[in-house]
Order: structure tokens, then sequence, then C-alpha cells
């Protein structure tokens, strides 16, 4: 009898454990992060001063880490519990892979919304919004020598860019692609500043704050004269595309924020650190 008895109270406390598990499956995203106490948030510290890593105590800070810290605060104030930020460290690819397979609550790495991101995710903000007088530009580095005034000049060139960017975009909107010579996808901005200055292409298409960076490593470089038609909208985050509440919610907390944020002057406070700890400055 005692041994029925103990088999029946192990039964039941299996099948509270099993149900006890169904109900927090059940639970929202929002739930859970509020049962947790956190908040998880992707970045690639590789952009200074968007995101970088102290090389010495290897902390990741920039001015996306404040965003995601004031969306954690938002979010405490909103659901009314201490909300903290848990920062994963990954690389670029990988920050945008660990918000579609919901790794990740979301991510801030300095993103352009793109038709291909907004198609993806559900993209939020804006965030980090700069008046046009404030912005960098977007144009093309080369080699010292080579003008290039406008569209027109580009033709029968070999062209480079970064994949699946706002430039990429910027290119073929703006410039008559079937005239290019070429276009290589080139993942590593400074290998392909090299491949400008060797000749390998003859133009990469970059934003001002990168390429005023290699020319300041390489005097045979320069930024050409074109500059593409854009004016800049700020960032976005990244949340996974069936996140609805979650993104309304963040995008909520990144709005107010840019609100509250003196975004140019964080960004100056976050290039002179970077540049204190002898980090390459991007913009």
């Amino acid at each position: 009898m005692k041994k029925l008895l103990a088999l029946v109270l192990a039964l039941a406390m299996a099948m509270s454990m099993v149900a006890c598990g169904g109900s927090d499956e059940e639970k929202s995203t929002i739930e859970k992060i509020k049962a947790q106490g956190f908040i998880t948030m992707a970045t690639s510290p590789d952009f200074a001063p968007s995101e970088f890593k102290d090389p010495i105590s290897g902390e990741i800070m920039g001015t996306d880490i404040i965003y995601g810290e004031y969306v954690a605060k938002y979010l405490s104030d909103k659901l009314g519990t201490p909300i903290e930020l848990k920062i994963k460290e990954m690389d670029f690819s990988s920050c945008q892979a660990a918000v579609s397979t919901n790794s990740v609550n979301f991510s801030l790495s300095g993103y352009a919304e793109t038709p291909e991101r907004a198609q993806n995710y559900n993209c939020v903000g804006p965030y980090a919004t700069i008046s046009s007088d404030e912005d960098t530009y977007h144009g093309a580095l080369v080699k010292k020598g080579l003008v290039i005034e406008k569209a027109e000049d580009f033709a029968g060139l070999k062209v480079g860019v970064q994949p699946a960017s706002l430039q990429y975009n910027l290119l073929q909107d703006q410039l008559d692609v079937d005239s290019l010579a070429e276009v290589m996808f080139i993942d590593n901005l400074s290998t392909a500043a090299q491949m400008v200055a060797t000749g390998k292409i003859d133009a990469l298409i970059t934003d001002s704050g990168v390429g005023d960076l290699q020319v300041k490593n390489n005097s045979e470089l320069e930024m050409a004269g074109f500059k593409f038609e854009y004016f800049s909208e700020g960032n976005c985050g990244l949340v996974n595309i069936d996140e609805t509440e979650l993104a309304q919610l963040i995008e909520e907390a990144l709005l107010a924020a840019d609100k509250d944020i003196d975004y140019v002057q964080i960004r100056q406070d976050m290039r002179d650190k970077a540049a204190s700890m002898g980090l390459e400055v991007n913009d």
C-alpha cells in the first residue's frame, strides 16, 4: 500500500510539473521578460561609436548600448518591475539570425531599415535621428586622381560595396548598374579600401565617416565629389517578425529615447571614448 501511495504521489508531482511547464509555454514574450527580470539584446561590438568593446575591461559600450539601456528602463516603468538589459555579443550576421530564431528579444547594431529587413523583421524606431547638417553622407572612396562628380562618371568602373547594405540600395537606385564594369561584394571595409588603393576596384561605395577614416590611414585615397541623395532617418532595431506586441513596446521606448537623449552629444562622447582606447571610429 505504501509503495502504491508513493507511486501515485510521484505521478501526481510529475503531472503537476508538466502542467506548470505547459503554462509557462503559454506565456507571452512580454510576460516572460517580466517574470525573468531581464530583456536580451544582440549586438556586434565592432563599429564605434555605435557599439564597441573596451580592450582592457571587455565592457561593451556605445550609443546603441545607451539606447538599449533606455529600452530596459522604459519596460521597467511600463511593466512595473525592474527589467535589466542583458547584452549578447555576436557578429553582425549572427545578431540578425538570433532575432529570427528568437534566441534574443531584439537587436540594436547600427541597422538601417531596408526593404529586405522590413520583410523579415519588425523594424522598430527610428532612433538616433540626426538633421541633415549633422549627418555624414554616402559616396565613393577612390584613389586620388579619379574624378567622380556625377552618377554617369561611374560608367565602366569596377565598384565595391557591402552586401545587403544601405549603400548597396543607394547604388541600385541611383546608378546605372548595367553601365558598371562590375559590382563586387566585399564584407570587410578595410580590405575594400586596400583594394581601391591597389587598383583591384575603382571605387568603394561607403559613407563619409568610414571613407574619411580610410583616407587618414592611406594618403593615396580620397572621397570623390559625388554624393548619393540621402537624408538619414536614423537607425532601426530588429525584433522577430512574429513578436508584434514586443515590437510595439520596444518601438515606443526607442521613440521616447530619441526625444530624451541628445544623440549628437552621446555620439561625440562615444567617439572620444573609443579613440582614447585606440579603436577605429567609423563615423
